[in-house]
């Protein structure tokens, strides 16, 4: 899932650049249709001339990272079905013997074996082994609260790229915004210098504003993903805790 040659990834790449492509030129045709209105200054900073490659590929990242995350979001609404199964009681006051905890572990095997793969019934098939294995329920707790951090740890290992592109896109502005400042100045040697190299000074700073438009907006959309999971995490651990953990009796 993680890996950047996937089949999946080289889908959001492809659409990433299209979209791009399609928007960028979408904004620069409009902008040369209104030009000298005041709409054509909006125009011009997302599409126009000059280091448009540079504001391409930056929309191209910014399309990429919300797709990958859109995706991950995905993932989370599908774990929450686990939830679903009801694999644990949530009578109040029941209490669980070492057989009905092992009773619980073949209902989470008997789901994976029918091709439901989710969290929850891997952490209680996981939890009830451990239970098996020590008799113990704080060796059974600690081992529950290790495997969700690892869960969460190799969820949060998967958006190194978006983190990447979050970081990357107004570096893509100040590139461009560089190249354009320094394009002007070969202005200041024509007729009516002054007034059209303070024009592509002007123009320059597009570039940078673009990237940090994408970057507040992608920035947003990681930091909601971000929520989700810590919520559903939680969700996760108070479900194993108040209805396995909690409810364990040994004598």
């Amino acid at each position: 899932m993680s890996n950047i040659f996937s089949q999946q990834r080289a889908l959001f790449l492809a659409i990433s650049i299209f979209s791009a492509i399609v928007f960028w030129l979408v904004m620069s045709q409009v902008g040369h249709l209104v030009e000298g209105t005041s709409m054509y200054a909006v125009f011009r900073v997302f599409g126009g001339d000059g280091v448009g490659f540079l504001k391409v590929l930056a929309y191209a990242s910014f399309i990429f990272g919300w797709l990958e995350l859109r995706d991950k979001q995905r993932a989370i609404h599908r774990e929450e079905a686990g939830f679903a199964f009801n694999l644990l009681p949530q009578q109040e006051q029941l209490v669980l013997n070492a057989e009905d905890v092992q009773n619980i572990k073949l209902e989470a095997i008997a789901l994976e074996r029918k091709g439901f793969n989710y969290l929850i019934p891997s952490l209680i098939k996981k939890t009830a082994t451990q239970f098996r294995n020590e008799n113990d329920v704080s060796e059974t707790m600690q081992a529950l609260e290790s495997n969700l951090q690892a869960s969460k740890d190799a969820r949060e290992g998967e958006l190194e790229t978006v983190r990447y592109i979050i970081q990357s896109i107004p570096m893509l502005g100040f590139i461009g915004t560089i190249i354009e400042l320094t394009s002007s100045l070969r202005y200041i040697a024509e007729k009516d210098g002054l007034r059209l190299t303070r024009e592509a000074m002007s123009s320059a700073f597009d570039a940078t504003l673009v990237a940090l438009a994408l970057t507040i907006l992608l920035t947003y959309f990681y930091h909601q993903y971000i929520g989700s999971m810590d919520v559903f995490f939680a969700r996760v651990r108070a479900y194993l805790m108040d209805n396995l953990i909690a409810r364990i009796y040994t004598r």
